[in-house]
């Protein structure tokens, strides 16, 4: 299959990619090399073959990355499946054996967590032994979709709430379908005579995220028909806000282990002094800013509530001086 045999808005949906890297994402795609997340579901088929078809296009080199997390009878099968699909389209497939249950032991964290980190942790891998530029995944319009109200639920703040990144330098990690909808994959993939494997994982009720997809998304659906539209447009206000104030915020250079606040960077709005809070904390290290926290600080801030701490996730407190704020890591007893 190669792009001028594609039906011709598929076509046009196709070409649209490196547009939508380079105009929404500041990525440009031509001469890139890729290591692209392929798990041999519906979504990252689509995203392997979208890039095969623009391979030649664009001079990409790709690399395909299959991580068997061995938490399924069904890993077998799709590791074969992605190797012969890779072999189909002369793409190089890299794969690996996750021990997750080894991990989740050694960590004490959550077995969706530990697969997870262990999975990004093999990409990485992949990217840094091909010396690639990005790490690609297959998240779409849906995904940012059930990200979106996910984060509601957990009380993020804005522009947090408008989603996932689409692109993130720091971890290389690229996500070129984030304007694209299931149903246009799919259509896309059954257009082309294309297989993939389903995931029985992804019916699951016991996962936060398929709740989401399966109950709440229907109903609000069914309240606006366009709604994936309308969180992708919810993702642009928030990127071109996010851009905005990144430029107009003092610089900072991370890890930050301990950063003050004067006086004189806090007599602005309130707005303004929301944004260096969260721009310190994140500087500082992983761990989500939730509104809540960034609310109760600037409020003990105005009150001038001197020695009143607020404490934030990854061991991170904000404590109020007479002439400003300190940030800094609790300290640990023992």
């Amino acid at each position: 299959m190669r792009l001028q045999d594609l039906p011709r808005h598929l076509a046009r949906r196709c070409l649209g990619i490196p547009r939508f890297c380079r105009d929404s994402l500041g990525v440009e795609l031509r001469g890139a090399r890729l290591v692209v997340a392929y798990s041999a579901g519906l979504d990252s088929t689509a995203l392997l073959h979208l890039l095969h078809l623009l391979r030649p296009r664009l001079n990409l080199t790709l690399v395909a990355a299959h991580a068997h997390h061995g938490l399924r009878p069904e890993s077998d099968q799709e590791l074969r499946h992605a190797r012969e699909i890779c072999a189909h389209l002369d793409m190089i497939c890299e794969t690996a054996h996750l021990d997750v249950p080894a991990l989740q032991a050694a960590s004490g964290r959550g077995l969706e967590e530990c697969a997870r980190q262990a999975r990004y942790g093999f990409l990485e891998s992949v990217r840094q032994q091909h010396q690639a530029d990005w790490i690609v995944t297959a998240h779409h319009g849906d995904d940012l979709a059930e990200d979106i109200i996910m984060r509601l639920m957990r009380g993020a703040g804005w522009p947090g709430l408008g989603g996932m990144t689409g692109a993130d330098p720091t971890r290389c990690l690229l996500r070129p379908l984030l304007d694209w909808e299931k149903s246009e994959l799919r259509a896309f993939l059954e257009n082309t005579g294309t297989t993939w494997l389903e995931d029985a994982s992804n019916t699951s009720p016991d996962r936060t995220r398929n709740r989401v997809r399966l109950d709440i998304l229907p109903l609000l659906r069914r309240e606006n028909p366009s709604f994936s539209r309308t969180a992708q447009q919810l993702w642009e206000l928030a990127r071109i806000d996010g851009e905005y104030w990144n430029q107009n915020l003092p610089p900072l250079s991370p890890p930050l282990r301990e950063h003050f606040l004067g006086t004189s960077e806090l007599n602005v709005h309130q707005a303004k002094r929301l944004r260096l809070y969260k721009a310190v904390l994140d500087a500082m290290g992983p761990g989500q800013v939730l509104t809540s926290h960034l609310l109760l600080l600037d409020r003990a801030w105005v009150r001038k509530n001197c020695g009143r701490t607020t404490q934030f996730p990854g061991d991170k407190v904000a404590c109020v001086e007479a002439g400003g704020i300190r940030f800094r890591f609790q300290l640990r007893s023992g």
